[in-house]
């Protein structure tokens, strides 16, 4: 007796999983599939290329971009919504202290860079003597010129 009810409760579970199966699975995807069938359908009725397209640009919405919109729907709010509870925790003081660094840096590369500047200048002026003896046997660009002329 144990046993008979037993087998009748594996036989209900069986049955409510197959019917869950159909209800989810199966007749989801047969209305896609006759919705398809039925675009195709169309498709090769319409004379006209403007109707066509205006099928394929239904199509295309239904089949891509609205998924696409119902899947990045999450993602999108979760973009939004993390600035604004960036700021209600509390993120402006690091965000303040990350401007503080950034601005150190600055300050800190632009001093630098001036240094070099001002050593690349004090080289140049100590050199500059040095530069008549790497033009000494150069010719002289002024006499060439006058001659084509």
């Amino acid at each position: 007796m144990a046993s008979d009810a037993r087998e009748k409760e594996r036989q209900a579970l069986e049955s409510s999983h197959r019917r869950r199966v159909w209800l989810g699975l199966r007749l989801p995807f047969l209305a896609l599939l006759l919705l398809c069938g039925a675009y195709v359908a169309a498709l090769l009725l319409m004379p006209s290329p403007l109707q066509v397209a205006l099928l394929t640009d239904s199509a295309l919405l239904l089949f891509v971009l609205l998924p696409l919109a119902l899947c990045l729907l999450p993602i999108m709010l979760l973009c939004i919504a993390l600035p604004l509870l960036m700021l209600r925790l509390g993120a402006r003081s690091p965000l303040r202290r990350l401007e503080g660094w950034t601005a150190a840096l600055q300050y800190n590369a632009e001093a630098w860079l001036g240094g070099i500047d001002s050593r690349v200048l004090e080289w140049a002026v100590w050199l500059a003597p040095l530069r008549r003896l790497l033009t000494f046997f150069d010719p002289p660009e002024d006499s060439a010129e006058e001659g084509e002329a």
